[in-house]
């Protein structure tokens, strides 16, 4: 009995021992700043949760809740539905508001802010260019933040140094600085990362010319901002203190910023992935890593040791847009339809023509394929889009998305699209099915037996917005060639998202040098504008576009409150080519402010296929897409209102309100 007592007296007293040297070191498990900073990996790992939470619009990004963070947004395949491209006006979908989430990143900041401030101090471990490409790296992530924020709102608090909690609560309530000190804050930002930043990087990491990418497009964001901000003719404390808003002499600054970063990546050596074939080529931009990508950011699906539930890398992109099929979408099926609003912008074959009586009526196509086999259509609109009889490469099945039929056709394309989903003219010729997923509706029409009324992936009217086409098309852009069909459910897609690649740098830089001409009056800037679009035009396989010498004034994005030539107008319609379902298109035309005018009445239509029963021939229709959706937008929400709760806990910061 007494062994077992000393036994556990000696148990007793080499467990306080043992306690009471533990206490003297720091714990274990816990990564501390001079642990983390001493090594490469240990910076990496600091920055590992900033790059993760940087302000990209990637595949998860709510139109109006924002950024996904571990579990404030929920399902993330709900992003798809609520994409920005909805209210771009580039495809159809669920609209949940109008884009304006708030945002207030200075947790992040302050994490950026202390690396800053504390790097100098590990010299020891690190030469003085590493200390200088990581402060230039830091520079970068926090203009990004910032970006992020102006623009939103405009000017916002310039926070540079680590701040002293502990300071009196008056010195910790910054007020915001003006929207054009804001710009250059980030300006200043860049140019020093541009600077001192490695000139390479691994994939989903930034570098010098990761750097200078973000210039152009921040400080054409900027530019945009000089030129357009008149147009609201808004009034109020924020524009009076210069918070919201900057004079249009303020914006060639801005456009000059962006026309010498753009010089910077060509200097880097970057170029537009291209190849013999165009149409594969630009797929291949988007699903894979090639020497156009100036930054990416990295997916992996949710079974593998890439990503952890709700980590937010993993994403849902082919399940959301592919139709419920054999080897395609396994889960929802076709959330977000491209719209004609953008399909029509692409080079392509005439689908209306005059008649005789000089009528305009559909033109006749003996097969819905000779729409995308046709030489008129240029290779990039095939790479975006599945049209009726394309083959989705991973699963070989063909999308036959036959709207429906015309027992005959005998009006014009006003006839029938006046009044669209009441238009009695459409109802006494037209047959749309009721059947569900995956069945083909065959019928006897006007004693003609077997008639297909529609393709397998085609509308159907019965049903709500998912699994079946709702517009005519399905996006190809970002889908991935390779996915088996188990690859094809939610959270399982790990195509990377391209934040940052060459062709957007080619058009920021020329659209920044069309505006530059057009405040200074300079033709040759305005001429060589379109040497980039032309660039960029090459490798899409669409025809050559020169400047018009003497352009004419065009309508532009309806109802425009200032002019625009035809010039300016394709150059704004290259970027929606180009950086279709990329999430520009949405801040562009807000940048622009010619959403709210764009939207006004609008209604999503699609590109729908039909056969005319009497001809044996198929025509294209722009009907309203099926779930018959409309948009609006508020111009009050250019600028965003600063949130709240930091209002409340920031009396200095002045609100965005105008008249």
């Amino acid at each position: 009995m007494n062994k077992y007592i000393y036994l556990l007296a000696a148990i007793i007293l080499g467990s306080a021992v043992s306690s009471c040297y533990e206490l003297d070191l720091e714990p274990k498990g816990i990564f501390d700043e001079g642990t983390l900073f001493n090594s490469d990996y240990g910076i990496r790992t600091y920055f590992g949760a900033i790059y993760n939470e940087l302000p990209i619009e990637d595949f998860n990004y709510y139109q109006n809740k924002g950024y996904a963070s571990a579990n404030d947004i929920g399902n993330y395949w709900e992003g798809q539905k609520n994409s920005p491209a909805v209210l771009g006006c580039e495809a159809a979908g669920r609209r949940e508001g109008e884009g304006t989430s708030e945002y207030w990143p200075y947790e992040r900041i302050r994490r950026i802010n202390n690396f800053i401030a504390a790097i100098p101090a590990y010299s020891d471990y690190h030469s003085e260019e590493q200390i200088n490409e990581y402060l230039g790296e830091a520079h970068f992530l926090r203009a990004f933040y910032y970006f992020g924020m102006v623009k939103r709102y405009g000017g916002v608090p310039l926070i540079d140094e680590l701040q002293d909690p502990a300071a009196p609560i008056e010195e910790l309530r910054t007020p915001r600085s003006t929207e054009y000190d804001s710009w250059k804050f980030i300006y200043e930002d860049l140019k020093f990362a541009m600077e001192n930043m490695a000139e390479t990087s691994i994939p989903g990491r930034a570098n010098r010319y990761s750097a200078a990418a973000l210039m152009t497009r921040a400080m054409l964001y900027a530019g945009s901002s000089g030129s357009y901000f008149h147009t609201l003719s808004v009034t109020g404390p924020a524009v009076e203190a210069g918070l919201m808003g900057m004079d249009e002499v303020q914006a060639a600054e801005f456009y000059g910023y962006v026309i010498e970063a753009a010089q910077f990546v060509e200097e880097g050596g970057y170029s537009l992935h291209d190849g013999a074939n165009k149409e594969v080529a630009f797929t291949e931009v988007f699903t894979t890593l090639n020497k156009e990508d100036l930054f990416v950011k990295l997916f992996g699906p949710n079974n593998s040791n890439q990503a952890i539930y709700n980590s937010r890398l993993h994403h849902c992109w082919d399940t959301m847009v592919l139709p419920l099929g054999t080897g395609l979408a396994s889960d929802v099926g076709s959330a977000l339809h491209p719209a004609w609003d953008l399909i029509k912008l692409y080079q392509m074959p005439a689908l209306a023509e005059e008649n005789e009586n000089g009528e305009v009526v559909p033109v006749r196509f003996n097969s819905l394929n000779d729409l995308w086999q046709s030489e008129e259509m240029e290779p990039r609109a095939r790479g975006t889009f599945f049209f009726s009889g394309m083959t989705e490469v991973a699963s070989g099945e063909v999308m036959d998305l036959q709207a429906g039929v015309y027992r005959r056709f005998p009006g014009t394309l006003a006839d029938a699209t006046a009044n669209d989903q009441t238009n009695d003219y459409m109802e006494l010729y037209r047959i749309r099915t009721y059947i569900g997923t995956g069945q083909i509706d065959i019928q006897t029409v006007d004693g003609v037996p077997d008639v297909k009324i529609n393709g397998l992936y085609g509308i159907s009217l019965s049903g709500g917005d998912e699994g079946r086409s709702l517009t005519g098309a399905f996006i190809r852009k970002y889908v991935n060639p390779e996915a088996t069909a188990g690859e094809r459910g939610l959270y399982l897609s790990s195509t990377p998202f391209k934040v940052l690649r060459y062709a957007e740098v080619l058009l920021n830089r020329a659209e920044a040098l069309y505006e530059l001409g057009l405040l200074t009056g300079d033709e040759g800037l305005k001429a060589e504008a379109f040497e980039y679009i032309n660039q960029v035009r090459n490798r899409a396989g669409a025809r050559h576009h020169d400047m018009v010498v003497a352009p004419k004034e065009v309508g532009g994005e309806i109802n425009a409150l200032y002019s625009i030539d035809e010039n300016r107008q394709f150059i704004r319609d290259e970027r929606a080519r180009e950086l279709a379902f990329e999430n520009h298109r949405f801040f562009d035309l807000r940048r622009w402010r010619v959403l709210h005018s764009k939207v006004q009445d609008f209604y999503h239509r699609g590109l729908m296929g039909y056969y005319v029963v009497d001809e044996g021939k198929y025509i294209f229709l722009n009907d309203r897409e099926k779930e018959n959706r409309g948009l609006g937008y508020n111009r009050a929400n250019y600028y965003q209102q600063i949130p709240g709760g930091q209002i409340n806990r920031n009396p200095n910061l002045i609100r965005n309100d105008g008249h």
